[in-house]
């Protein structure tokens, strides 16, 4: 399945719209910091493929991140990412992501560096 082709179907489980133009960035685009439990349920529960998977975790990433700005980061929705952060650490491809937001990271604007 194209990248494409997984993030339509993703968008369409997600209710999100999809844009063949940010593809890229998609998880970043689409970030949602109301939707942190929401999107980790899907990653969890979803049959995704090794694409999908790469950009759902992106999207949860960039909404905790989001949420942590927004000081919506409490609770279940805590541990949750916790647990999927440690859980990412046995997906090869995930480290991508995991890198890209330590090396962004700072205090003001991307705070969940630190926690990856």
């Amino acid at each position: 399945m194209s990248v494409e082709e997984s993030l339509k179907k993703v968008c369409k489980a997600l209710k999100i719209e999809f844009d063949p133009g940010d593809t890229q960035d998609w998880g970043i685009v689409n970030s949602d910091p109301t939707r942190v439990a929401e999107f980790i349920n899907y990653y969890k529960s979803a049959d995704l493929d090794d694409e999908a998977r790469f950009h759902v975790f992106e999207l949860v990433v960039a909404s905790y991140n989001d949420a942590i700005l927004g000081r919506l980061n409490k609770g279940q929705v805590r541990t949750d990412f916790a647990e999927l952060v440690k859980e990412s650490y046995n997906i090869p491809n995930l480290k991508v992501v995991r890198d890209y937001w330590k090396e962004i990271y700072n205090k003001e604007n991307f705070p969940v560096g630190r926690l990856l």
